[in-house]
């Protein structure tokens, strides 16, 4: 099974879904408690604030299944 959902692959996939929920949860719950997040989930904290502080400089999140199930 190939988990990469990117067009370039990351090194650690674990920490790639944390950074991604931690996208997520900014959105929705603000940029605390998504950097807190991902400081739990072992994200070094120089990445989380690149993500956090700067979209532009970070990766898109992956879809979510309803859009993976509108792209079909």
């Amino acid at each position: 099974m190939n988990d990469t959902v990117y067009d370039e692959a990351r090194a650690n996939w674990r920490m790639a879904q944390c950074v991604d929920t931690g996208v997520k949860l900014s959105l929705a719950d603000g940029v605390t408690p998504a950097l807190e997040f991902m400081q739990e989930c072992g994200v070094p904290r120089e990445i989380a604030m690149r993500v956090l502080g700067a979209p532009c400089f970070g990766r898109h999140p992956a879809p979510t299944n309803a859009h993976a199930e509108a792209a079909r």
